[in-house]
């Protein structure tokens, strides 16, 4: 899937989305940006949706209105990997695991390795 780039507003937006762990409506949005217009807001979601970088989850509630809830189809880590060249995605994954101090996260990795070895 090709992947396009970010304007500054569409990449502020996603970064709520990408933090959040729940799907968010536009109203959610314009709490956690207060200063970004709803207009702007709605605008952006329709483009996020237009590009599948978002989806519709399902219906909430804003007050006594039924509101769409959306949720990322794209994770923060996917996005960016898109624009890496092979050896710089390797060069952060060595330097990942050489500073690393957490014992969960190398056990994740081999884990991970292991999978994808057999699966080749």
């Amino acid at each position: 899937m090709k992947v396009s780039h970010l304007t500054k507003r569409e990449n502020e937006i996603m970064e709520i989305f990408w933090q959040s762990e729940k799907p968010l409506s536009s109203n959610d949005i314009c709490l956690e940006a207060p200063h970004i217009s709803k207009n702007t807001v709605q605008a952006v979601i329709r483009k996020l949706l237009s590009m599948n970088f978002i989806e519709i989850a399902g219906l909430g509630y804003n007050k006594n209105a039924l509101t769409r809830e959306f949720s990322p189809c794209i994770s923060q880590a996917e996005y960016f990997d898109n624009f890496l060249v092979r050896d710089t995605s390797f060069e952060l994954a060595a330097n990942f695991i050489r500073r690393t101090e957490d014992i969960n996260e190398l056990e994740q990795l081999e884990e991970l390795i292991r999978e994808r070895k057999e699966a080749l």
